[in-house]
């Protein structure tokens, strides 16, 4: 068969479609290599990430041994002078903020200070320390520092002090709320406040009768002529 001539418009329109294929072939090609790229950027990416969590993961770890150390001094039973105890407390805390100081284990070593540092009599430090532990805004740290520092304060006769960071933690927890009513209780009783006093320990009973301050309160609304 012969082969049929093609026109000017079939050859116009052979044109646009090679030109057409020839562009989405540029067009494939350019994105080929936008895609290899990325492909290899994906790859350095997650390989980053992984050793990322891989260095995060020891470093957590090491920051979790090194509280260790803080946490056994502390607890040391075989340091039979507190000043000693405390001393290696604060060291070992110390170590702990100088390596993990972006770490939550650091601000947990810093509230071991605080604690130490009321220990050997510096409650300016101790109560600085506390304050940041709590400013740090560490859920797992800030109510213990809070309970803490309000002991602090009622030890050093700041009873309103006291008062306010303990009807905190009540409100908002953080640590043992009965804990911290059994401390309203008896500081209202210790200031005659027989009625507030009488309203906290009966909050032990009713709110938290499972509460390790359940029998004290028990008796102390019998002391103050109170049916549990």
């Amino acid at each position: 068969m012969t082969r049929t001539r093609m026109t000017r418009h079939e050859l116009k329109e052979t044109d646009e479609i090679t030109t057409k294929i020839q562009s989405f072939t540029e067009v494939a090609l350019a994105r080929k290599k936008e895609i290899l790229t990325a492909a290899v950027v994906l790859v350095i990416l997650v390989g980053a990430v992984a050793g990322w969590r891989l260095y995060a993961a020891n470093r957590n770890a090491g920051a979790q041994t090194q509280l260790a150390q803080v946490i056994n001094a502390f607890n040391d039973p075989n340091t039979k002078a507190d000043k000693e105890r405390f001393e290696k407390t604060i060291a070992e805390a110390e170590k702990t903020r100088a390596a993990y100081g972006s770490l939550p284990a650091a601000t947990i070593a810093r509230y071991y200070i605080g604690v130490s540092q009321e220990g050997l009599g510096d409650t300016a430090k101790a109560t600085a320390n506390l304050e940041q532990v709590i400013q740090a805004g560490d859920a797992n740290i800030a109510g213990v520092a809070k309970f803490a520092l309000a002991g602090i304060y009622k030890k050093h006769g700041e009873t309103q002090k006291a008062i306010d960071l303990y009807k905190q933690i009540y409100e908002t927890g953080g640590y043992s709320r009965s804990a911290a009513v059994y401390e309203l209780a008896r500081l209202s009783e210790a200031s005659n406040k027989t009625d507030e006093a009488k309203t906290y320990y009966q909050k032990i009973v009713s709110e938290f009768p499972d509460s390790p301050f359940r029998q004290d309160a028990d008796a102390a609304l019998k002391r103050l002529g109170a049916g549990a």
